[in-house]
């Protein structure tokens, strides 16, 4: 980590910036040598993955930056590189004033959105401030700025930007997940033609069909050739839910790369066709958990004693083990916290899990005279280990002694039942935090925006080692902080830690230049899609 140092308001230049945490290497991050001979340009990339999203507008609605064919489309103030370290990206430098309540950000000269209007500093302010309106901003993205108190800009090029409270982790906030920028004048036709400004632009929509993306010329990223990246000239997304769909149309030529594969084919496929096609493992895309409803009801936190003892009875009755094997096909980890051995964040001691056991999941039934409790099994249509962890969440309750019921919903449907409390526990995940944060302080924090809308979890302890934590610059201390934190978590049983998410993604043989960063992510800074190209 880096000593934040004081930063002046006006006459700014290079050497007055610190960069952060990584700053030397993240300069570098940014334009690598991909260590490749000639990268040709031209050539359409059909690309299938598993999700679409529910429109284009990326201020209302999330543009998932590994699964989603628009995710190209967008670019933030900062980036991300290949181990998903904070690097440059529109903002060149920045700087964190020493009581961690100011960010500054020298922006670029020279970058262009989609339509060739500047990316100046007063169309980010504008960006963050549509953003933060609760009337157009999604939640998720929305919750990464609401500690903003103010946004000023110092001509063209400077960006300064005041929190309510000090925050060592806002970096995070202002990459290109989730606050993306769009071009402020394309504001009417934002939902049916998206303007961004990221290293491929929009050319067409058609939900869960196609999606047609060309390369922006003017894009400020460079290739080993001098030009602006991308190599490619177009990409044609193909949102395709069922692994088996993806996976026919790889191998019968309908399209060139697919984002994932099932877990059941993977071994077999690399193993069959390594002459044909080449693969990359992703270790951790995201994580799967099971939230309870303890927001009202019997599970409810403020339930006392018995609510949390009946959720206990829930917890002692999942077999992370036969989640595992049956949903995973053993690969990837079992977890008691987010992060999985290969992450940076990984916490090797976190207590209090709460160890497979049916006959004590009945003993606390019958303990509670609650034989036969009705408990709901939610999960979303859209990712398969969401609905086979389901169906093994259901089988497991049953056998413990509740009467489950087990129901798969798309999102919008889903997003209603979590609002009305109509449900029981939920088989979901979420994506990898590359900034803890994003995950303690939006899921674990009594005020976080998801926690707050699922799981109704809340621990005035937790808050305050979340809030401590979020002023902390030391890793380490930070890590014991979480460490204390997830044992709570695991304790109350309102949400538990399940399972990695891996990835094997596949590819022809002839795409080069291409390379998916350690959470999946296909573009990123100076690599994946930015940099790839057909060879022949």
């Amino acid at each position: 980590m880096y000593e934040p140092t004081d930063c002046k308001k006006s006459g700014m230049n290079r050497r007055e910036f610190i960069a952060a945490s990584v700053a030397t290497g993240a300069m570098a991050a940014g334009f690598p040598s991909m260590a490749q001979a000639e990268p040709k340009r031209g050539g359409t990339l059909r690309y299938a993955s598993r999700v679409d999203g529910r429109g284009l507008d990326p201020h209302r609605n999330l543009i998932y930056y590994v699964s989603n064919p628009l995710a190209p489309t967008s670019q933030g103030l900062l980036d991300l590189s290949k181990d998903m370290s904070i690097v440059p990206g529109i903002a060149e430098e920045w700087e964190i004033s020493k009581d961690l309540t100011k960010y500054t950000f020298r922006l670029r000269k020279g970058v262009e959105y989609h339509n060739g209007r500047d990316v100046d500093a007063e169309s980010v302010k504008w960006n963050y401030e549509r953003i933060l309106d609760p009337a157009i901003g999604y939640a998720f993205t929305r919750s990464s700025l609401t500690e903003v108190d103010r946004i000023e800009t110092d001509g063209k090029h400077l960006v300064h930007i005041y929190l309510k409270k000090p925050s060592a982790v806002f970096l995070a906030n202002v990459t290109y997940y989730p606050c993306n920028l769009i071009a402020p004048d394309s504001i009417e036709n934002a939902d049916t033609h998206l303007i961004g400004c990221g290293p491929f632009k929009f050319k067409s929509w058609k939900r869960y069909a196609k999606t047609e993306l060309v390369r922006f010329e003017n894009y400020f990223e460079m290739g080993e050739d001098g030009k602006p990246l991308p190599y490619l000239d177009a990409i044609e997304g193909y949102p395709k839910k069922e692994d088996k769909v993806r996976l026919t149309a790889l191998r019968t030529g309908e399209v060139d790369m697919i984002e994932n594969m099932s877990y059941f084919d993977a071994t077999d496929f690399k193993k069959d066709y390594s002459d044909e096609f080449q693969t990359w493992d992703v270790a951790q895309v995201g994580m799967a958990h099971l939230n309870l409803q303890a927001k009202s009801g019997p599970m409810a936190m403020s339930g006392g004693a018995d609510a949390k003892l009946l959720r206990q009875a829930v917890a002692h009755a999942i077999d992370k083990e036969a989640m595992h094997q049956a949903v995973y096909n053993g690969l990837g980890e079992k977890l008691n916290h987010f992060y999985s051995s290969g992450a940076a964040w990984h916490m090797p001691n976190v207590p209090n899990e709460l160890e497979y056991d049916p006959d004590k999941s009945r003993h606390i039934l019958r303990q509670l005279n609650m034989q036969n409790f009705p408990i709901a099994v939610v999960a979303r249509d859209t990712y398969q280990y969401m609905r086979n962890g389901g169906e093994i969440i259901h089988s497991l309750l049953t056998d413990a002694g509740f009467k489950a019921t087990n129901e798969v919903l798309d999102n919008p449907a889903l997003r209603v039942k979590y609002k009305k409390d109509d449900w029981g526990i939920d088989s979901t995940a979420s994506s990898f935090r590359f900034e803890p944060d994003g995950w303690y302080g939006r899921w674990i924090h009594s005020q976080g925006a998801e926690g707050k809308l699922r799981s109704g979890f809340g621990n005035d302890r937790c808050d305050k080692l979340i809030e401590e934590a979020r002023t902390t610059l030391d890793i380490n201390l930070r890590k014991e902080m979480y460490t204390e934190v997830d044992g709570i978590v695991n304790d109350e049983a309102c949400i538990i830690y399940a399972h990695s998410v891996p990835l094997t993604a596949a590819a022809v043989k002839s795409l080069k230049g291409y390379d998916p960063t350690i959470t999946g992510a296909p573009s990123w800074s100076g690599g994946g899609l930015r940099t790839a190209y057909f060879d022949g």
